[in-house]
């Protein structure tokens, strides 16, 4: 079945954007025909907007669903699960999501739905011509680990890719290792490949630099799970030579967007599911536009997310010169919170300088707080103090980039906490608007 699915992604790729959004909205029609009959919320839902699950799908007819909000799926998902799923579907089991916010989500999937999960990743492994024979090592998460610094040594890349080739070794551990310790395993393992958050990549290969620690075999370094800057690529091209590939996922849909095999933009996966980018006003962005991300699975019929506005923001992209006609998007910004806020209330996303990291030596990581509309908190990993004349160059840096009216203040640590999935934000917004 891996395999079947590989077949038909690689002429479903090709496909023009109209072909694949008809055939998305074909599949959502049938969705909504089972959530009318199975799922109590949409059976209400739909007879709430008159929306007829019988008749023709449109993109009209589609915005007619309110948005479904993650608060909704936490108070209200019994509602929102299926009384009756075909046995095709397969077995059923329950996921969590990683809930950086501190606010899990708790979803049904199918063995169906997460057949695509695998099937995805071998999409992205052949867009990205990885030598699947070679080693790989995985840094996960590691939130549900009984034991957060265990390394495992396995033989093969997992079960996706597992079953159907023969691949080389994996060793997986988690984020919370610290930094040493994971330079260690890394060049034990000498991998082809590692997959890692993206600030975990820049301390990592900022580690390697500082120690002039190698991996000579390194080809590339795959991102998930947090927005991706420039100064992540350039960091592993500086220390290991190695490309970037990012992917934007989310546990409780799957994949969402892989990038281009020729490109840095991001191409929506249509034939899992479909993605909505809305401005303030519920319309549909154009390239050039950020706007919310809108999703909608069209293969979990236990737990169906129609329009799931999952709190991200990110910006659309033109069609892509490689051919493919799958959406694309440019890049993927995080979410409201991550949005800076100017004196006078209205919000915007920091675009912090990519040199940020390198300008001052023996800095790994630096997070910026938001605490009012003037004030910065600007907290920095180093392995020495700061001296006056650093903290000087960072908030020049800083305030042309973000604007001259914000004051920072800056405070040293031996390292900045993660959240508990391991991810961490580079911004966080703690500023209440308020009407003016």
């Amino acid at each position: 079945m891996l395999m079947a699915l590989q077949f038909q992604f690689e002429q479903s790729q090709w496909w023009p954007t109209e072909t694949l959004q008809q055939l998305q909205w074909r599949q959502i029609e049938a969705l909504l025909r089972h959530a009318y009959d199975h799922v109590p919320y949409y059976r209400r839902v739909l007879n709430n907007v008159g929306l007829n699950p019988t008749q023709p799908l449109t993109a009209d007819r589609l915005a007619r669903l309110p948005l479904l909000h993650r608060d909704q799926i936490m108070t209200g998902s019994d509602e929102l699960t299926s009384k009756n799923v075909g046995r095709e579907h397969g077995r059923h089991y329950l996921k969590s999501t990683s809930g950086s916010t501190g606010k899990p989500l708790q979803i049904k999937d199918t063995e169906a739905n997460g057949l695509f999960w695998y099937a995805l990743t071998l999409r992205d492994h052949l867009w990205h011509g990885r030598d699947i024979g070679g080693r790989f090592v995985a840094i996960r998460s590691g939130r549900s680990a009984k034991d957060p610094h265990a390394v495992k040594d396995l033989k093969t890349w997992g079960p996706s890719s597992g079953r159907v080739y023969d691949t080389g070794p994996m060793t997986m551990f988690f984020h919370l290792t610290p930094i040493e310790r994971q330079a260690q395993l890394l060049q034990s393992r000498d991998p082809h490949y590692l997959l890692t958050y993206p600030s975990n990549a820049v301390s990592l290969a900022r580690y390697f630099s500082d120690q002039n620690l190698k991996l000579p075999n390194l080809r590339q370094v795959q991102t998930y799970g947090e927005p991706i800057g420039p100064e992540v690529r350039r960091a592993c091209r500086e220390a290991w030579g190695a490309s970037v590939a990012d992917m934007y996922s989310a546990e409780e849909v799957g994949y969402i967007a892989l990038q281009c095999p020729q490109h840095e933009h991001y191409h929506v996966q249509a034939e899992s599911l479909m993605v909505e980018v809305l401005d303030d006003d519920d319309r549909p962005c154009a390239p050039g536009q950020i706007g919310r991300v809108v999703l909608t699975t069209l293969h979990n019929f236990a737990m169906p997310l129609i329009r799931y506005a999952n709190d991200d923001y990110a910006e659309v992209g033109e069609p892509c010169s490689c051919g493919r006609g799958l959406p694309v998007i440019k890049r993927i910004l995080g979410r409201r919170r991550n949005m800076a806020v100017r004196p006078d209330q209205s919000r915007f996303w920091p675009s912090l300088p990519p040199q940020l990291l390198s300008t001052i030596p023996g800095v790994r990581q630096i997070q910026l707080c938001q605490r009012t509309a003037q004030d910065v908190d600007v907290r920095v990993a180093s392995t020495q103090p700061l001296q006056d004349a650093d903290e000087q160059a960072l908030s020049e840096m800083l305030r042309s980039a973000m604007g001259s009216e914000l004051q920072f203040s800056f405070s040293r640590h031996d390292q900045i906490p993660r959240h508990a999935n391991g991810k961490l934000e580079p911004f966080i917004c703690q500023v209440v608007k308020t009407d003016s």
